[in-house]
């Protein structure tokens, strides 16, 4: 039933019985929601990749400030990778140029969510003990700010 609600607005769409601008809102809506979506979806995996790096240098001996660095750095990686194929749809070649400028996008949001794991480290017993665990708060402080310099500055 949903469906067929579904394919008669889009006919009413494709017949130019909804006013272009509410086509347009409408677009720009669904887009938002797949922009949202593919990023969410990408953190989740880089998220992964960051988790699975740092235990394993944890493991190795390293401190959990330093091991944090390779960790993140696989973790952006894993996330321009998808953000740039399966969220944003980026239609051109990828490009040195183009994997710098998501680096320099992702400035402030490494900042945040580097200063965020350190100070997690610090406050919380259990995140020191679990390193691992100081993620979640740190990926999430770092998420807005990537998410809005993705959609607004990377992948217009």
């Amino acid at each position: 039933m949903i469906e067929a609600g579904r394919a008669a607005h889009i006919d009413a769409i494709r017949n130019r019985e909804v006013p272009v601008s509410e086509r347009s809102r409408q677009t720009a809506a669904g887009e938002r929601r797949r922009h949202l979506g593919g990023f969410a979806l990408a953190g989740l995996a880089g998220f992964g990749v960051d988790a699975g790096v740092l235990s394993a240098l944890l493991g190795l001996g390293l401190s959990p400030g330093l091991a944090r660095v390779p960790s993140f750095v696989a973790a952006v990686l894993t996330t321009w990778a998808i953000n740039r194929t399966l969220t944003f749809r980026t239609s051109t070649r990828a490009s040195l140029g183009e994997f710098l400028r998501y680096i320099l996008a992702m400035g402030l949001g490494l900042a945040i969510n580097y200063a965020t794991f350190l100070l997690a480290l610090r406050l919380s017993e259990t995140a020191a003990a679990q390193p691992v665990l100081a993620l979640v708060p740190a990926t999430a402080a770092g998420m807005v700010v990537n998410f809005l310099s993705s959609r607004h500055i990377l992948h217009r």
